[in-house]
């Protein structure tokens, strides 16, 4: 007979399980419907109103943010391969692109890696990998000189698959090499609530379209997660690299994501 806490592991595991499979679900829809806004939600730019050169642009300053934070720490000075988590359509895979000999985006939304691969068929050194477990297991230990996630993991539904997510980045990164990692920190009690989702998978539920929910009722998908520092760092740590460097806001810039502390950082192995 199974003990009370195998079947707590075994139901949560389940649940889990769901809330990824959601999780895939939601960004696949946004990534047939409004995939750049989904990605970089910009103001007046829903519904497709993003001008492609300027979303692209906004790549090439996250590249360069990411290769100075990492040239200043001394870190990343190989320039192999990198690997953007979340990649989305490519904005900073591309972006990253000119400085690595192959650039590879994982996204867990088919529809996203399909718009990347025809939005960047200009960079043949970029590599594109639907990825829609919490791990990194295609991919080998150290084999990447960059690991980079920005606006993702706030995303992801379950605590347990951010911290698998860290882990497995820290796993991928190559001696010497940087990842450069970002994630609110916390988030105030009443934002939590996030009724839009709520009422998205709800009416989704009983059968109204993804397209009706989030064109005609300004509804969507997106959920707000975060992790404590203290658990990121363990995360980290336990896939074998160390934080030398946290900073605010995205390489410190002091942004914030409502009004949660929004943090970056940058490990190295």
């Amino acid at each position: 007979m199974l003990r009370p806490r195998c079947i707590r592991g075994i139901r949560a595991y389940i649940a889990r399980v769901g809330d990824m499979a959601d999780h895939r679900r939601d960004w696949e829809a946004l990534g047939d419907i409004d995939p750049l806004y989904a990605i970089l939600s910009a103001p007046d730019a829903k519904h497709g109103e993003w001008d492609v050169d300027a979303f692209l642009a906004t790549g090439e300053a996250d590249a360069a943010r990411i290769i100075n934070a990492c040239e200043e720490l001394g870190i990343a000075s190989h320039r192999g391969s990198s690997l953007e988590l979340g990649c989305g359509v490519g904005r900073i895979t591309r972006a990253l692109s000119p400085f690595f000999v192959r650039s590879v985006g994982v996204d867990i939304s088919a529809p996203m890696i399909q718009r990347a691969a025809e939005m960047n068929v200009d960079r043949p050194t970029c590599e594109w990998v639907v990825n829609d477990t919490a791990d990194l297991r295609a991919f080998g230990d150290g084999e990447f000189d960059l690991v980079v996630s920005f606006i993702v993991l706030q995303h992801v539904p379950d605590r347990a698959a951010i911290s698998s997510y860290l882990r497995e980045m820290a796993r991928i990164l190559a001696p010497g090499g940087a990842m450069v990692v970002q994630i609110p920190a916390s988030m105030p009690l009443r934002q939590r609530v996030q009724w839009r989702r709520r009422a998205y998978h709800g009416l989704r539920a009983v059968g109204v379209p993804d397209r009706t929910l989030y064109g005609r009722l300004g509804l969507d998908p997106i959920r707000m997660n975060w992790l404590p520092r203290r658990d990121v760092e363990a995360a980290i740590r336990l896939g074998g690299a160390d934080v030398i460097a946290v900073q605010d806001g995205w390489l410190g810039d002091g942004s914030r994501v409502g009004r949660e502390e929004n943090l970056t950082y940058i490990a190295t192995r």
